[in-house]
């Protein structure tokens, strides 16, 4: 027997003295206890461990020490003695677990958890024996340097050590990198500033600021991704002055290596709006040729200077307006104009210019040819909004189609006719849709066919008539919505007789389709008739979906079967169920039996 039992042996008895002493447990709790305890010993001492075994012990005691809180608290008796027992016993438990299953990630944070609250001062020598196992996972080292950070902010020669030994680990390590820089940037911010001029001395800030930078520039090398130094550069405006020669030379060194990149453009325009202007940074450079007395006289001033919202927007959009003249890629109009979109939304000051420059953006994206088809919805909706807009939006979209023929694009064209009631316009673009654009045309079939029924004239009527000819012609299964959509039409715009002489020609013309079948049953339970004809229609529906689908889909049967019971002959419904045995693919008889057993016994259950 191990240390651990060794250990819990010796402790337990006077643990459940305690509890009587202090009458927090019945005589009955307490041998409720040792049964349970006893239980536990022994499935943790068995030759062959589960990490279950240790885990149940560990929630049986936390559960105890949680039941000790609680009685602290609504006797007002201290029960540190046992409380203290209690955790001593998990973290022994966690260390035999862990020294079993070391390779456990989850389990090694569960100790760490609890370990944070019980024996805080251990949590370092944890971490440590955790990146034994687990230290080519990087966020295990972001981990440790965090808490031995959060545990003992003094003690940073320890926290640059392990973030140090996680980079010697893992160099591109986009993560550790950014957690070192953070920590550094810290404690260069809390470190004194005043310079000793008369020793030529540099301060304690410098000093921490060169160690950012040392991190920043031994990144520089290793990393390639855009992101990380954007991220960086975040970091920095939160000392923004502090941080200023900084900022410059991150700039400098995405602007070299990643010239291309919309982001790049997309982050400078954003610090712009923010107030981050490059043009102080670059000024704040040409004064650091000036001679150190005049430096340090300056020394106080700000580096950002104070502009209004409307010069920032303007900057910002100057940024904008050269990243798109740069890189002319629609990704890059795409940031642009989703800035002026995000701006003339959250901004009640300036909405006049903000208006007039996402305007202009929009023309100037569209005289590009690089406008995406969302922001030609967005420009659809403006200019769909004012008196006079309709006309320059047929004309906008009309020659971005020349470029961009996207299922998209023709839907924003065929609604800005709908808007004009273009009538002949919408029925030449839907002609041309049909016939070069196949089942992926359905969103303009429907379009164009709800316009037809809200018009409601002769000339509309006979377009509409014509259309679900042609819609009923078509063999994609995707139109199988549209022959649905014709039958309701017909029942409800003409007569029954029309949808039933129609389904009768539809339920034979290939795709066959379910959903038909349903569409008609559904039309005829509404007229709640039970005459000749319609019970002869309604079994036709069921005997349609028997025919064409009763090999896969037990619901067919069962649907005929509740029809012949409710509606039907009752003396069917045996030959009904031989039938769809006989038919069914043996996979799916299961389903119907079982099913209809139920069915059997809920309408039982009814009579």
């Amino acid at each position: 027997m191990g240390e651990f039992i060794t250990e819990m042996q010796e402790r337990l008895l006077p643990e459940y003295e305690q509890m009587k002493t202090y009458q927090v447990f019945t005589p009955e709790q307490v041998r409720e206890c040792v049964r349970k305890r006893e239980r536990l010993m022994l499935k943790v001492t068995k030759s062959r461990i589960a990490i279950a075994d240790y885990l149940e012990f560990i929630v049986y005691e936390n559960q105890m020490h949680q039941t000790l809180v609680e009685k602290e608290a609504a006797t007002g008796v201290k029960l540190h003695g046992l409380k203290a027992s209690i955790a001593n016993r998990i973290i022994r438990m966690y260390r035999e677990m862990m020294s079993k299953f070391p390779h456990e990630k989850a389990l090694w944070y569960n100790y760490i958890k609890f370990s944070k609250k019980s024996v805080p001062q251990e949590v370092a020598g944890i971490f440590e024996k955790m990146l034994s196992f687990h230290g080519a996972d990087p966020e295990t080292w972001i981990n440790a340097g965090l808490w031995l950070y959060e545990y003992n902010p003094s003690n940073i020669p320890r926290v640059q050590d392990v973030l140090l030994r996680g980079l010697q680990r893992h160099p591109e390590s986009e993560a550790i990198n950014k957690c070192f820089f953070d920590l550094m940037l810290k404690e260069a911010a809390k470190a004194d500033s005043k310079l000793n001029l008369a020793d030529d001395t540099v301060s304690e800030q410098d000093i921490q600021m060169e160690r950012v930078v040392a991190i920043y520039r031994n990144s520089l090398g290793k990393i390639t991704h855009l992101d990380y130094f954007l991220k960086l550069l975040e970091s920095c405006e939160d000392q923004s002055k502090l941080t200023a020669k900084l900022q410059l030379q991150i700039i400098e060194d995405m602007q070299t290596k990643f010239p291309r990149e919309p982001g790049l453009w997309d982050a400078l325009a954003q610090r712009e709006l923010r107030g981050f202007h490059l043009g102080d940074l670059q000024h704040m450079q040409d004064d650091s040729a000036e001679p150190s007395e005049k430096r340090a006289r300056s020394s106080t001033t700000t580096v950002w200077q104070q502009r209004s919202l409307k010069r920032r927007i303007e900057l910002c959009v100057t940024v904008y307006k050269t990243g798109v003249q740069q890189l002319q890629t629609e990704e890059m109009w795409s940031l642009y104009l989703d800035a002026m979109l995000l701006m003339s939304k959250n901004n009640k000051q300036e909405r006049a210019y903000i208006q007039q420059c996402l305007a202009i953006a929009l023309q100037d994206a569209h005289a590009a040819k690089l406008m995406n088809v969302r922001h030609y919805a967005t420009l659809s909706s403006i200019l769909g909004a004012t008196e006079n807009g309709g006309d320059m939006c047929v004309k906008i979209l009309t020659e971005a189609l020349q470029h961009d023929t996207s299922l998209q694009m023709h839907e924003l064209l065929l609604a800005a006719y709908i808007r004009n009631d273009d009538e002949p316009n919408v029925h030449e673009l839907f002609s041309q849709v049909r016939r070069t654009m196949g089942s992926t045309s359905l969103p303009i079939w429907k379009s164009v066919i709800s316009y037809y029924r809200a018009r409601g004239d002769a000339q509309a009527m006979r377009r509409l008539n014509d259309i679900y000819t042609l819609a009923c012609k078509e063999t994609w299964p995707e139109f199988a919505e549209l022959r649905c959509n014709y039958l309701r039409y017909l029942w409800h715009e003409h007569s029954a007789a029309k949808a039933r002489e129609e389904y009768a020609k539809l339920a034979i013309q290939p795709p066959m389709s379910l959903q038909l079948h349903r569409q008609m049953i559904q039309l005829l339970e509404s007229t709640k008739l039970n005459d000749s004809s319609t019970i002869k229609t309604w079994r036709m529906c069921h005997e349609f979906m028997a025919s064409y689908f009763g090999k896969q889909e037990p619901t067919v049967w069962l649907d005929y079967i509740a029809f012949e019971r409710d509606h039907g002959v009752v003396k069917n419904i045996a030959l009904l169920s031989q039938r769809a045995l006989s038919t069914l693919q043996p996979e799916f008889v299961s389903a119907f039996e079982e099913a209809r057993t139920m069915a059997h016994v809920g309408a039982a259950l009814t009579t």
